[in-house]
């Protein structure tokens, strides 16, 4: 076929462009994905080997979409196609020795890291109640992200928390070795290592791979741009694909400056931007460009719809939270009687919390509905309990899965059992499955280790034919552990719900790895076990499920509906704010409500409240900012509030609260606001002038002033560290001290 003749000129110098650096800045439903797996086809076409071309990419679903779109356009089969994190995973793997890695090693989910944090954290005898293993945990990935190891987290900690965070990174990454496992972060710091130490490895995979073709370039942190580069040092034929105005992983290390310093790093790159938008009508996109035009962080660009027409945008107001979730039900059915099936409508939020009245609001209506949670799948007890078998047959070193199912199904190896076990394990220098062969010896009485043994002999007896197709390997654990045993019925004593339910989604499990064995018929165990832990929310999605999709709006990315409601749009909500004293990014979070939007066909309904219960408090809230900046061509504003609740204004423009839940304001405007009203809301009642009042992070401190003008109340505070503060106490968080 004629890889070229179907393409819009922007989409064929993109495609065409053979050697070199090239940068495409893809703006929303632009045509990405067809321009990539083209690009990859045309090179393959134009002579370069399938092997040598390397297609990188976030997600299994964009990389699976990839391989198919690449495949159906009729060129040899060999180009690799994945994600970062498989990519990395498969060199590790292949080098494991200059790496310093077992063959075989175990990766740890974010649960899995957590239990490690918290492990650590006991060890050291730091109580949680004054580090969140959280905030812990985040810490070591920032870290990792940007290829900080232990001691030098150590050597360049500053503060009590960084110097305590430095104690507890040395433990877990020790416990990570013990376990012979890795994290998500290891992943890509170790390769990145790994390329920095090893030249000649980095200039074998430059060898190797001659063309380097990275999607959502805007979403890579420190280690995979290091990754990406290196390979590409070699030749510079690197071609990146994304948009700035989409990057919205900065709190997990993204760094966006990589895409916008992309021709500082390679001066001589063609630059190619895709501007027309085949997705959206023109009121989305013109709302949309109103929005993200606010922002100084991206390379200037306007998305042009050519499909033309459509509806407008309608941005409704109400009471709170219940009248929000009833009003989405009614939209929904609407959209529902015009034709627009349920599959075809997404319902977007901030935060996942929102998502519960959602729910039960759509059950009263009988609609059915759909969590893009792919992650909570395998999250769940019965899926890690065999999924814990699977590492233990591949890792036996891998302690974390051995306690979590050395007694599951129930098989009388009780705490006291299996810490005395542990206690032999570590001074034997063992595993615990080891010390587990030879239970005497851990000095176990005789029917503690003959449960023990049996426990062993049974993971050496599943272990015993690793080539055996996923699918058979996932049964044989389920059916000889006595997992299914214990979700069926037994005698007279019927199964209940949630053991119905539970051996249903290990039957769920099951077909997933007869699809895997299916997609993938020279994968091993190993490869099943990492794309199992790499999953991610949309993942998961079924686009033919016939019911509505809901999901955050970060796990929105990469997706499209004819029909898109967004709910939350207030201060606090969207943008988001912690109510922690850090500051937001606000331009990230406005990139946010951009991709929300710009996931939207035909259809863009976006709401706000006037009140909502947040932690079992009802707090006033204020219109999100972002409601302004969209302007008023094409947008239908609609106030369903009542009366008595109606104040309704739309947002202006830019005043919105700095860092989360502050503003400085110059005196004149102090004296205005007392002006406006002498009384305050009810709930703020136990803060008044001359009061005491604590504030997480400036400390205690005296009212001086309290103002409310009708929409958000103030309070002038003097703190006796921080000094003066004018604070807006539906996102302060100030409690009477």
């Amino acid at each position: 076929m004629d890889l070229l003749s179907d393409l819009n000129e922007s989409q064929k110098r993109a495609v065409a462009h053979v050697d070199g650096p090239m940068l495409v800045l893809a703006g929303a439903g632009s045509g990405k994905t067809r321009v990539i797996t083209r690009r990859v086809a045309y090179l393959i076409s134009q002579g370069a080997s399938p092997r040598s071309v390397l297609a990188i990419t976030f997600t299994n679903k964009a990389a699976g979409e990839m391989k198919r779109r690449v495949e159906s356009l009729g060129v040899s089969r060999g180009a690799v196609v994945g994600t970062f994190h498989s990519f990395c995973f498969r060199l590790l793997r292949e080098f494991a020795d200059a790496a310093r890695l077992p063959k075989e090693f175990s990766i740890y989910d974010k649960k899995d890291q957590a239990r490690c944090v918290k492990d650590a954290m006991k060890r050291l005898e730091i109580p949680k109640d004054q580090f969140a293993p959280g905030a812990v945990q985040s810490a070591i990935s920032r870290a990792k992200n940007m290829l900080v190891d232990p001691q030098r987290y150590a050597e360049e900690a500053g503060g009590f928390f960084q110097k305590t965070t430095a104690r507890i990174y040395q433990l877990y990454q020790r416990i990570l070795t013990e376990n012979r496992a890795l994290d998500f972060d290891d992943l890509l710091f170790k390769t990145a290592s790994l390329m920095r130490d090893h030249p000649d490895i980095r200039q074998l995979l430059g060898q190797r791979y001659r063309y380097v073709l990275v999607d959502e370039y805007q979403d890579t942190n420190h280690a995979q741009y290091l990754i990406a580069h290196g390979i590409a040092m070699e030749h510079e034929n690197i071609c990146v694909t994304g948009d700035p105005d989409q990057s919205i992983y900065g709190w997990r290390g993204a760094n966006i400056n990589n895409i916008l310093e992309f021709e500082s790093d390679y001066p001589n790159a063609l630059v190619v931007r895709l501007q027309e938008n085949y997705r959206s009508t023109e009121p989305i996109l013109s709302a949309a460009d109103s929005l993200i035009a606010h922002n100084r962080q991206r390379k200037p660009k306007r998305l042009i719809s050519t499909r033309g027409g459509g509806s407008d945008v309608h941005v409704i107001r109400m009471n709170d939270e219940h009248a929000e979730a009833d009003e989405v039900t009614k939209i929904v059915t609407a959209l529902d009687a015009e034709g627009v099936p349920y599959r075809d409508i997404a319902v977007f939020y901030r935060v996942n919390a929102l998502s519960r009245l959602l729910e039960q609001a759509f059950r009263r209506a009988g609609i059915a509905y759909q969590i893009a949670r792919g992650v909570e799948f395998y999250n769940r007890k019965e899926i890690k309990d065999v999924l814990a078998y699977l590492r233990l047959l591949l890792n036996r070193d891998d302690d974390l899965a051995c306690r979590r199912i050395i007694n599951v199904p129930a098989r009388g190896i009780g705490a006291t059992t299996l810490e005395r076990l542990a206690g032999a394990a570590e001074s034997a220098g063992v595993s615990l499955l080891a010390a587990a062969g030879d239970p005497t010896e851990a000095g176990l009485p005789k029917a503690a280790a003959a449960r023990v043994g049996a426990f062993s002999r049974l993971i050496n007896e599943l272990s015993d034919e690793p080539d055996n197709p996923v699918r058979k390997i996932v049964e044989q654990v389920v059916t000889r552990s006595g997992l299914e045993a214990t979700m069926k019925s037994t005698g007279s004593k019927p199964a209940s719900d949630e053991q119905r339910q539970a051996l249903r989604n290990i039957e769920e499990l099951i077909s997933s790895a007869t699809e895997f064995d299916h997609d993938n018929p020279d994968a091993t165990l190993t490869d099943y076990i990492n794309m199992v832990s790499l999953v991610s929310d949309v993942d998961m999605v079924d686009s033919e499920s016939g019911a509505v999709t809901f999901m955050t709006l970060h796990a929105a990315k990469g997706l499209e509906f004819p029909a898109v409601i967004i709910i939350g749009c207030e201060e606090g909500m969207l943008p988001f704010s912690r109510g922690d004293g850090k500051e937001r990014d606000m331009e990230e979070e406005r990139r946010l409500a951009f991709v929300g939007m710009t996931r939207a066909q035909d259809r863009l309904y976006l709401t706000s409240v006037k009140s909502r219960q947040i932690r079992g408090q009802t707090n006033r809230q204020v219109e999100s900012p972002f409601l302004a900046e969209i302007g008023d061509e094409s947008i239908s504003r609609i106030d369903k509030t009542t009366p008595e609740m109606s104040s309704y204004r739309p947002a202006i423009g830019a005043r919105r609260a700095r860092d989360g839940f502050y503003e400085d304001i110059d005196n004149r405007r102090i004296i205005e606001a007392m002006e406006a009203s002498d009384s305050v809301p009810e709930e703020f009642a136990g803060i008044s002038k001359g009061r005491l009042v604590r504030h997480e992070k400036f400390g205690t401190g005296k009212v001086l002033e309290m103002s409310y003008d009708g929409t958000r109340t103030r309070a002038v505070v003097q703190f006796r560290y921080a000094g003066k503060k004018t604070l807006i106490l539906e996102y302060a968080g100030l409690k009477p001290a």
